[in-house]
């Protein structure tokens, strides 16, 4: 009767962080090998097409007057070229690895990729739009807000993002812990 009920685990069957870690080092080895032998860059073409056009349309709508072609936007000061890159798969793909690396249900896994995927994906376009509004109203600012500004944004993001679900997981699976 005892084997029918559902049984807590003891300390020594607790997943560890050292676990964690060593598979998700493990997970981001993987998947960057992946991307680099299987040129995944190369596949990501339409979607860079996508963000240049929605992102050169919502700037012209604030006032922009850019351009797109293909995957640049243009401006009057300055070209933006939507690469690989710009389509924000490398922090996806760190959130990704993190969140299924982490000691947690499938199903809360799942949701944590997905509702990370919506996020990064909404402020990855909502940069691209204010990078081209910078790269059209104040190009001398440009430089900085792309390479440091939003760098660390993202960095941040990450960091809030996986604290955000792992709380949320731990209340979700641990008894007595209010949600």
């Amino acid at each position: 009767m005892a084997n029918d009920k559902k049984r807590r685990p003891d300390r020594d069957d607790a997943p560890t962080f050292s676990g964690f870690a060593l598979r998700l080092f493990l997970y981001l080895f993987l998947v960057s090998l992946l991307f680099s032998v299987g040129n995944v860059h190369e596949y990501l073409l339409p979607v860079q097409k996508v963000l240049a056009s929605s992102a050169g349309g919502a700037a012209n709508v604030l006032g922009a007057a850019a351009v797109v072609e293909d995957t640049i936007i243009r401006t009057d000061h300055a070209a933006l070229d939507i690469n690989h890159e710009c389509t924000g798969i490398f922090v996806l793909l760190v959130y990704t690895m993190f969140v299924l690396a982490y000691p947690a249900p499938w199903r809360s896994r799942l949701e944590g990729a997905a509702i990370g995927w919506l996020t990064l994906n909404l402020v990855n376009v909502a940069r691209l739009i204010l990078l081209t509004l910078i790269a059209s109203r104040r190009p001398d600012w440009f430089a900085y807000f792309h390479e440091y500004f939003f760098q660390g944004l993202f960095i941040a993001l990450l960091a809030i993002l996986a604290s955000i679900w792992t709380e949320q997981v731990r209340r979700a699976t641990l008894p007595g812990v209010p949600a």
